[in-house]
């Protein structure tokens, strides 16, 4: 199933989209419902999860923007909420609800009934991700010419999406290259967008005491991927999103350990692959990571 996430909390779109991806689904999140719209019509999604609680408990506007739409969008919607928000019960397109605070389960489940239900209304019947990959063959991506880049160059993409450098993972990967994916996010979450048994996870996620998480240091990092680089016939270092370590680490530190690997004198040829959303970066700060790679936005977004 598609899933289209619509919630302006950090923390809750990485909760979601980490159930939604574990169980086989594919995910796009959305932080306004403009945005939400406009992914309704490039990523088709199968199904939409909306808090209520975006913009200040306006999450809910969404539903109307998607009936005054020409054509009105019937995209099914499961609507999270807390206890005392009201929900419509006369939007054609609002099937399910999930009370908070939620399970994992409550979140697969009511994907579930959807995906039974589109089934039974005589719709093409969903094949979870997991068995797609057993039974039927992936058809082929484009390769790292097709998308316009090389080994040996290096490459930042101002994205609010990771989908995009996935993208070139999987290109550097099936081309022969050994890649590391340095991220924040669990390394079977990763590791499940890619076939490669060359493609290598780095996540910088610590479990603490208390059941807490937090992001380890960048000298630890650092260390890590030059040791990588050191040992790899074609090294490819992919930061899959810099703004989750930039919020541990700061931005000048973290752009400063960015900087210091990409200029570092290495006895092969590497690439390395950064993407971030823009939205806290000044101009200045774009300039540190443009001076030594080349800005790959094949959309213009």
């Amino acid at each position: 199933m598609r899933v289209l996430i619509v919630d302006d909390n950090a923390a809750l779109q990485e909760i979601l989209t980490e159930v939604v991806t574990d169980a086989g689904h594919s995910a796009e999140v959305a932080s306004t419902i403009d945005r939400a719209l406009s992914l309704i019509a490039s990523f088709r999604p199968d199904v939409i999860l909306l808090d209520t609680d975006m913009h200040e408990g306006r999450g809910l506007i969404l539903l109307d923007r998607m009936q005054d739409n020409s054509p009105s969008v019937g995209t099914p919607v499961i609507i999270i909420r807390s206890w005392n928000r009201q929900i419509p019960r006369d939007s054609p397109v609002a099937t399910g609800r999930i009370e908070k605070p939620f399970t994992a389960q409550d979140v697969l489940e009511s994907i579930e009934k959807v995906r039974a239900e589109g089934t039974d209304t005589g719709e093409a019947p969903v094949v979870p991700a997991a068995k797609q990959s057993e039974t039927d063959q992936e058809p082929p991506g484009e390769t790292l010419a097709q998308k316009g880049v090389s080994y040996g160059s290096s490459y930042v993409m101002f994205r609010s999406s990771s989908n995009e450098i996935h993208d070139l993972i999987s290109a550097f990967g099936s081309e022969g290259c050994d890649v590391l994916v340095v991220t924040t996010r669990k390394k079977k979450t990763v590791m499940k967008r890619f076939r490669n048994s060359n493609i290598n996870v780095l996540t910088m996620t610590i479990r603490l005491l208390g059941g807490h998480f937090d992001i380890y240091g960048l000298g630890t990092m650092i260390d890590n991927v030059e040791e990588f680089i050191r040992g790899a016939g074609r090294p490819v270092v992919a930061f899959d999103d810099l703004n989750k370590i930039m919020d541990r680490n700061g931005v000048n530190s973290t752009l400063t350990a960015i900087h210091q690997l990409v200029t570092k004198k290495y006895d092969k040829d590497h690439t390395f692959l950064v993407s971030l959303d823009p939205k806290k970066f000044t101009k200045k700060d774009k300039e540190i990571l443009l001076n030594h790679m080349v800005n790959h936005d094949p959309i213009g977004e």
